[in-house]
């Protein structure tokens, strides 16, 4: 087990080697690190080490129509066209674009976040009504009059065969 997470810390390692660190003082003194530009006002000092990616002169990669992605991929490959059509940006222009970008990337990866939270939910859901039908037995609901009402056979049957649909849409 030790070396299992021995090995993934080191596979992991090159990931973290490869972000982009920004140092700076705030306004009690104290030395900040972040991934993260500070604000234009504050002066900043470039990293020792740290590198900047070369372009390759090859296209991204594209995504599968439908895939979250795609419009990640559309956006990138937009930015990137701009940036080509525009003049240099000042140090100022270029972190807050940075900054901008962050957060973007932040609000995409949260939504990913809550869409596969909600995906997890729904299986869950869905395979606990799929073992209510499969264990079998007496299947009561309550109408809108508020009265006990038991499944027959059909009923019991055709919520199999929803549930069953529910598994196969929501869990992988």
């Amino acid at each position: 087990m030790k070396i299992r997470l021995l090995l993934l810390c080191l596979a992991m390692l090159p990931m973290l080697a490869n972000a982009e660190i920004y140092k700076w003082k705030d306004k009690d003194g104290s030395v900040r690190y972040s991934d993260v530009p500070p604000a234009s006002n504050v002066k900043q000092e470039p990293m020792q080490g740290k590198r900047t990616p070369k372009p390759t002169g090859q296209a991204p990669l594209t995504a599968v129509e439908g895939d979250v992605t795609t419009a990640i991929n559309r956006d990138k490959a937009a930015t990137a066209k701009e940036k080509a059509d525009k003049t240099p940006l000042t140090k100022e222009e270029a972190a807050a674009k940075r900054a901008k970008d962050a957060e973007e990337q932040k609000k995409a990866d949260e939504a990913k976040e809550a869409e596969l939270k909600l995906k997890q939910e729904n299986c869950k859901v869905s395979k606990s009504n799929l073992a209510t039908y499969v264990n079998g037995g007496r299947i009561a609901k309550t109408n809108e009059k508020g009265e006990r009402t038991y499944l027959g056979d059909d009923e019991i049957n055709q919520g199999k065969l929803d549930a069953q649909k529910d598994v196969e849409k929501y869990c992988d």
